[in-house]
């Protein structure tokens, strides 16, 4: 008897990253980024991806995730195809192919 190994090859995400309300000022200005992530990344894959890959303002870093970066600061909402992630499982949300995640800032200055 014969044993066949099979390659099983990751998919790859290709996932649309949104940044409104002033929250692009943390990136790099852009208000639209494509990432790509491994088949079964969820939402709080991209957090840490965002905070590695696209935070140029470091300092203020803070204004966008929290301390360890496992969830958005007070005041951000994120969304999956326009669809609040609160109304989802939040940070467990997985992620498809062509998916867009948009991090909206409320908080505005005055």
């Amino acid at each position: 008897m014969m044993n066949y190994k099979v390659a099983v090859e990751k998919m790859s995400l290709n996932i649309k990253v949104e940044f409104s309300g002033g929250s692009e000022f943390l990136v790099d200005g852009k208000k639209v980024h494509q990432m790509t992530f491994n088949e079964g990344s969820l939402l709080r894959d991209v957090l840490k991806e965002v905070a590695e890959k696209l935070v140029t303002d470091k300092a203020r870093m803070n204004l966008l995730f929290n301390a360890d970066v496992t969830e958005v600061a007070n005041g951000v909402i994120t969304l999956i195809n326009d669809c609040d992630t609160a109304l989802l499982s939040e940070y467990d949300t997985p992620l498809e192919d062509g998916d867009t995640v948009t991090f909206v800032s409320t908080l505005h200055g005055g």
